[in-house]
């Protein structure tokens, strides 16, 4: 019994960490969003119709990871036109941070993107 609340008491612990530091990868995000994404996209995420699509309430953002961490590391042409490629201008942290953000701010209530995350889909 005193080992499963020992257990019980880590996993509080560490599931505790995690949260703040998904929270502060948001909070970088964010900032990240401002200097880099909110010309095209807009601070309050509704992006231009017809020119640049909108992060808030897309389900593109919303759903899995893999596409959206690929989109921001290798751009993206489409009906709207073309995003840039960032894997030469930000880091795996700062990517994650800035979708992490993304699929989390305004109506997003989508799960954080880490850093190996980002790594791994840098590597393939």
């Amino acid at each position: 019994m005193g080992t499963l609340l020992i257990l019980m008491v880590l996993a509080l612990l560490g599931g505790g960490a995690w949260a703040q530091g998904t929270g502060d990868l948001v909070q970088q995000g964010q900032k990240v969003y401002q200097d880099n994404c909110a010309d095209c996209h807009r601070l309050n995420g509704k992006g231009l119709p017809g020119t640049f699509p909108a992060h808030d309430g897309n389900p593109f953002v919303a759903g899995p990871p893999g596409p959206v961490i690929a989109t921001v590391l290798n751009g993206r042409k489409g009906n709207m036109g073309r995003m840039p490629t960032w894997k030469d201008k930000l880091d795996d942290r700062q990517i994650a941070a800035v979708i992490s953000f993304i699929r989390q701010a305004w109506s997003n209530r989508a799960p954080a993107v880490t850093p190996a995350m980002v790594a791994a889909a840098r590597s393939k």
